[in-house]
């Protein structure tokens, strides 16, 4: 099998893409979902 290179392939924008998610989660977590308010058992 001869080797080919993948140098033709478009580079991924993944800056951009964990910038949405963090904008994503940050409204989530200014709108108060996913809380984690379980009590714990321990001092």
């Amino acid at each position: 099998m001869p080797h080919t290179s993948d140098n033709d392939k478009k580079a991924k924008d993944n800056n951009a893409k964990e910038h949405a998610k963090n904008m994503l989660e940050d409204q989530n977590r200014k709108a108060g979902k996913k809380q984690f308010s379980k009590k714990t058992d321990h001092l």
